[in-house]
């Protein structure tokens, strides 16, 4: 393993992240960036994700953040030069209960406040657009046309590290960072088994374990892993992969075309950590 010994950044974590965020940096002039990664990059906790981008939001900052990454995924071809396959699906948000029909309500107004384009339709528009809904009774429905996905999450991390090495920026894995040392209270590199680094800025993005990078500079990094479940079915007949994600906010449910069939996941009330 090659280490550099000075680096103008060095960012801790090669996932989706990490990997954008390198990209970001190299964009604003930043010319010695490197990234760590304890095992290969990209093979931890991003090509396992669901690979949903979703525009409503709590709040407008994180509405604008979502804003643009969708238009980083959407355009990232002619950013990077990469190819990036990305399925312009848009969304239905559902509510079954009249206190989540309201919740949809009122994100639906103030979304369309911060410009995301949306509407409010029936049951019969929606089964329209996906027609494996079932049942009925809905007490709400929103449309969000802009929402995507990539269909494997995977791809996302391939296109960044094939963009980052024609850029020249170093991703090295299996290179685990075991200390950060500062210097008057402000970063000066980073330690590993190979040898240290020194730089200026560290960025964590790490993941699951940003906490215990934190805490290589004591830093209280407030972020604690929980586990998370999802399901690709067999292929089905009638899902198309431009289909919309759905979204049942009652019951903490996500769904999308996936290999043919569909994605489901769920979020639990009470879910398992491992801190």
């Amino acid at each position: 393993m090659n280490l550099p010994t000075q680096a103008d950044a060095v960012i801790i974590g090669a996932g989706a992240f990490g990997l954008a965020t390198a990209w970001n940096l190299s964009n604003l002039g930043v010319e010695r960036v490197v990234v760590l990664d304890r095992f290969a990059p990209g093979s931890q906790t991003s090509p396992r994700a669901a690979g949903l981008f979703k525009l409503i939001q709590a709040d407008e900052t994180r509405t604008r953040v979502s804003q643009l990454a969708i238009e980083t995924v959407c355009s990232f071809e002619l950013r990077t030069g990469v190819p990036l396959a990305v399925e312009r699906s848009g969304s239905l948000l559902m509510a079954r209960t009249p206190e989540h029909g309201r919740l949809i309500e009122h994100e639906a107004a103030q979304s369309a406040a911060w410009g995301v384009e949306l509407e409010l339709v029936d049951e019969a528009r929606a089964r329209a657009l996906m027609p494996v809904i079932e049942g009925g009774g809905f007490s709400a429905i929103c449309h969000i046309p802009g929402d995507v996905y990539i269909e494997e999450p995977a791809s996302l991390i391939a296109a960044w590290l094939t963009a980052l090495e024609a850029r020249g920026v170093s991703v090295i894995g299996h290179a685990p960072v075991i200390g950060i040392t500062r210097d008057d209270g402000a970063v000066s590199g980073v330690v590993t088994p190979a040898g240290a680094i020194n730089t200026p800025v560290v960025v964590d993005a790490a993941g699951a374990w940003a906490r215990a990078v934190g805490d290589l500079a004591s830093a209280s990094v407030p972020v604690c892993p929980v586990r998370h479940q999802l399901l690709i079915s067999e292929p089905l007949a009638g899902v198309q992969a431009g289909q919309p994600i759905l979204r049942i906010i009652d019951s903490g449910v996500y769904i999308r075309p996936a290999r043919g069939g569909l994605m489901f996941g769920g979020f639990e009330s009470d879910p398992l950590p491992f801190d």
